[in-house]
């Protein structure tokens, strides 16, 4: 006789989740994180992020920050405190944006607090970030308002079809 328990596959949809790549200036991979660029809350969710970058980092304003992303003078426990509390703050708006743990994607490498260029690391990488999601978006976009303009092209004032 056959087995009639239904497997169940599960269902499957495309929801716009891409697999991108952090990559170093030399190309190498340094991270992987999953975005959808074209969710229309990202947008807002990157704006609020950016608009709270200050407050993030509020506890830092008066610590000094080695090369390595360490306190200048590790022996300041205020100091120590300091810069976990903005990494925990860092951490949980990365992964507020993303609506999961993407924080070790991007800072899981390289303290998110560490001096590149006169910046901090993390700047750069919420600025990438924001960079990709504004392209992808409006690639998307432009995608979408093609294929809505071939199915009401035929009804544009003047054009008969």
């Amino acid at each position: 006789m056959a087995d009639t328990k239904a497997k169940v596959q599960g269902i499957v949809i495309d929801d716009g989740t891409q697999r991108v790549p952090i990559r170093n200036q030399f190309g190498d991979e340094i991270g992987v994180f999953f975005v959808r660029p074209t969710d229309i809350g990202i947008l807002d969710r990157y704006d609020r992020m950016v608009g709270s970058f200050d407050e993030i980092t509020r506890p830092l304003q008066d610590v000094g920050i080695a090369a390595d992303g360490t306190p200048t003078d590790e022996d300041d426990d205020k100091a120590v405190e300091a810069l976990r509390e903005a990494e925990k703050r860092l951490y949980e708006a990365v992964d507020k944006l993303f609506a999961g743990n993407m924080s070790e994607a991007f800072f899981g490498r390289m303290n998110p607090f560490s001096p590149v260029g006169g910046r901090f690391y993390c700047e750069l990488a919420i600025e990438a970030v924001g960079e990709y999601i504004t392209k992808e978006f409006g690639r998307e976009t432009a995608a979408m308002n093609k294929r809505v303009a071939s199915y009401t092209g035929k009804y544009e004032k003047g054009k008969k079809k």
